[in-house]
């Protein structure tokens, strides 16, 4: 017989699942800040719409292990890049309206980051990207920084499009086998925080593989969803992929860059090394007999949080 940790793996999801919705201090910061934007944005600015994006809007988001919370925003201004060749003077803007004592505002390359700071260190941000459309209705990302030189080498407008984007994902599953997805998104980066670290491989390039190999997995007689083999499967398929030294993860909207691009051949190495582990654990956890023993093996890999059952009770169950 083999284990059963799928009462582990919905326990694990309970604790490291993020939606912005369930966190009171995050909506209250966010509506301050989008109130402040409306209310004090300089009268010559064009006007603005909002939306949410990335990990919020898709909710895949998972628990920081640095207790930095963050939510991303998008702001699209009513104007064309023909009107604002500098994309950094519609930053500052928004730099000057949300400038407040408790905030730490930076113009950043992909956005406007609002920090918050407790005894000097950052407990949650904000990010907001700056966006605007051309004569065509293309969606323009504003890139740059107060610190960059003022040519379009630096401060430029790139093709993107977030709610595109967000729409393509949210579609590809529905109802239980979109909720499995889900999960098994959030499994994949609370692993990649533990075993690889945030910076080296970005949330969006697990998310979008992620929509490319899922497939939903069920128990042949209960009819439930298997989060283990669904992983598992998913992770066979990711790493048959790689070409020579590489894996190319391809953004499927404009400008369909290769969302693994910045990471160099050695991280991509350690990437596909520790990748190749997780598989492995996975296939090692399904074969073993005591859901004890295999709860004790996927917490190797997923971290404390990961709960093990009591070994009397699964031995027990088991027998």
């Amino acid at each position: 017989m083999m284990s059963d940790a799928q009462i582990s793996f919905n326990k694990f999801h309970t604790t490291i699942r993020l939606d912005p919705e369930d966190s009171e201090i995050l909506r209250e910061k966010r509506d301050i800040l989008l109130n402040n934007l409306a209310a004090e944005i300089d009268s010559s600015a064009p006007s603005h719409t909002t939306f949410h994006q990335g990990s919020y809007e898709l909710s895949t988001g998972v628990n920081p292990l640095n207790g930095d919370p963050d939510m991303d925003i998008g702001i699209i201004f009513d104007c064309s890049p023909e009107d604002y060749p500098d994309p950094v003077n519609l930053k500052r803007f928004v730099k000057k309206a949300l400038e407040h004592n408790n905030r730490t505002i930076r113009i950043r390359t992909p956005c406007v980051t609002v920090e918050y700071l407790k005894d000097d260190e950052r407990v949650m941000h904000i990010d907001l990207a700056i966006y605007c459309k051309n004569s065509a209705g293309v969606t323009k990302l504003g890139r740059g920084r107060d610190s960059d030189p003022a040519n379009t080498d630096f401060r430029y407008w790139e093709t993107s499009e977030p709610n595109e984007l967000n729409t393509m994902i949210l579609d590809a599953f529905s109802g239980a086998d979109r909720e499995q997805w889900r999960r098994v998104v959030r499994y994949l980066k609370r692993w990649r925080d533990i075993k690889i670290g945030h910076k080296n491989i970005p949330s969006i390039a697990l998310t979008v593989e992620a929509i490319k190999q899922f497939k939903a997995v069920y128990d042949k007689v209960d009819g439930k969803h298997r989060d283990l083999i669904a992983m598992r499967d998913m992770l066979d398929r990711i790493l048959s992929r790689w070409v020579g030294k590489r894996l190319q993860v391809g953004l499927p909207v404009e400008p369909y860059c290769d969302l693994l691009e910045n990471v160099t051949d050695i991280q991509i190495e350690d990437f596909k090394t520790k990748l190749t582990k997780l598989r492995d654990v996975l296939n090692d956890a399904d074969k073993e007999a005591d859901t004890h023993e295999a709860c004790k093996l996927l917490q190797g890999q997923f971290g404390v949080d990961f709960p093990v059952p009591e070994k009397s009770t699964t031995t027990q169950k088991t027998a």
